[in-house]
C-alpha cells in the first residue's frame, strides 16, 4: 500500500501536464483588474478631454456676447457644453461656474478687507470691499455672470464620473471627478 502511494506520488511529481493552466490562474486575476483598470481610466480621460473641449468652446461662445432670440447667453453655453460632450455627461450633475472678474490677476483672490486686528485673516465686522456685489465678504471675489465687455470670466466645469467597474470601483473609489476651467477676456461687443 505504501509503495503504491509512493509510486503515484512519483508519478504525479513528474507529470507537467495542467501546468500551463495553473499558472495562468495565478496571473489571470491581476492581468484582469490590469486591463479593467486601464480601460475604465480611457474613458475617464476621454470624458475630462470632452469636458475640455467643451469649455473651450463655450467660453469661445461667451466671449463674443452674441445672443440668439429666445436663448439666453446661459442656455447657450450649457447646450455648447452639452454638445460638446457628446452625451457622455449626465447634464443634471454638471456644475458649470462662470465668474467675473476685473483683470487676470484677480482671479480666485479673496475681496479686500481692512485687517484690524492684524491676524491676517478675515474676520467678522472688519471693513471689505464688496467687489462681487453679494453683500458679504467672500475668499473668491469672482461674481456670477457671463460679463460684459472687456471683463474677464473664468469658464469651470466640474463633473463627477462614475465609475463604471465595482473592482474598479473598490480600488480608486467611486467617481473621478473631473474639473476643466479657462479664463477669458470678453470682446468689445
Amino acid at each position: 500500500m505504501m509503495r503504491a502511494a509512493l509510486r503515484t506520488f512519483r508519478r504525479l511529481l513528474g507529470d507537467c501536464r495542467g501546468a500551463a493552466a495553473l499558472e495562468f490562474s495565478l496571473v489571470a486575476m491581476p492581468l484582469m483588474i490590469l486591463l479593467i483598470g486601464s480601460i475604465e481610466m480611457a474613458i475617464g480621460a476621454f470624458v475630462g478631454s470632452t469636458l475640455e473641449s467643451a469649455v473651450l468652446e463655450a467660453s469661445r461662445y461667451g466671449v463674443t456676447g452674441a445672443t440668439i432670440p429666445g436663448v439666453s447667453r446661459v442656455e447657450r453655453v450649457r447646450d455648447v457644453i452639452r454638445n460638446r460632450t457628446i452625451g457622455l455627461v449626465d447634464m443634471d450633475r454638471v456644475e458649470i461656474d462662470t465668474l467675473i472678474y476685473p483683470s487676470f490677476a484677480d482671479i480666485g483672490r479673496p475681496e479686500p478687507f481692512t485687517d484690524v486686528n492684524k491676524n491676517g485673516t478675515y474676520d467678522a465686522g472688519e471693513p471689505f470691499t464688496d467687489v462681487n456685489g453679494n453683500g458679504q465678504w467672500d475668499a473668491d471675489m469672482g461674481k456670477a455672470g457671463l460679463g460684459g465687455p472687456g471683463d474677464v470670466v473664468i469658464y469651470r466645469i466640474t463633473y463627477d464620473w462614475g465609475i463604471i467597474t465595482p473592482l474598479m470601483n473598490r480600488i480608486v473609489g467611486p467617481v473621478l471627478r473631473q474639473t476643466a476651467s479657462v479664463a477669458v477676456r470678453n470682446e468689445p461687443f
